[in-house]
């Protein structure tokens, strides 16, 4: 075996991933919606986000604004384990799971209950943990879309 595969193999084995190294998603984060694209979609006012994570515990609520409606709560209890939790959004009730892919990124999957809307989304933290951008698609009966969300933790 050669010297750099030696050293590979023992930087994996002395070096390996704890979950100290997974960063924590908790805490408030502010939807920027200028840094943000909306495509087709309606572009809020405000979004604010309260995420409470450990490991992987993943709970949130938040507050969405748009200048046509009032405020729209939402929430989700569960956890970034690949399992479904059952979650109501705008679109209804359904079953949403979380993954992790890497240290910094997280997918989801939202599938509502009367199979009429599949919501993706990818999650990036940045290496500071001070952003979280989410690349969005949607699939429904108006058709598909897809938008960008820029969060910035306060």
């Amino acid at each position: 075996m050669s010297t750099r595969n030696c050293l590979a193999v023992l930087a994996f084995l002395v070096l390996p991933v704890s979950a100290s190294d997974i960063p924590d998603l908790g805490g408030v984060w502010r939807l920027n919606v200028e840094k943000s694209t909306w495509g087709k979609m309606t572009k809020p006012v405000s979004v604010v986000l309260e995420i409470n994570h450990n490991q992987l515990s993943l709970s949130y609520t938040g507050v969405v604004n748009y200048a046509s409606e009032e405020s729209r709560d939402f929430a989700f209890a569960g956890a970034i384990d690949g399992n479904e939790y059952p979650m109501v959004r705008s679109y209804g009730a359904g079953k949403c799971l979380f993954r992790r892919v890497s240290l910094t990124i997280v997918e989801s999957l939202f599938r509502s209950d009367d199979g009429l809307y599949t919501e993706t989304a990818r999650m990036v933290m940045s290496r500071d943990g001070r952003t979280m951008t989410r690349y969005m698609y949607l699939k429904s009966p108006e058709g598909d879309r897809s938008w960008t969300e820029v969060y910035e933790r306060h």
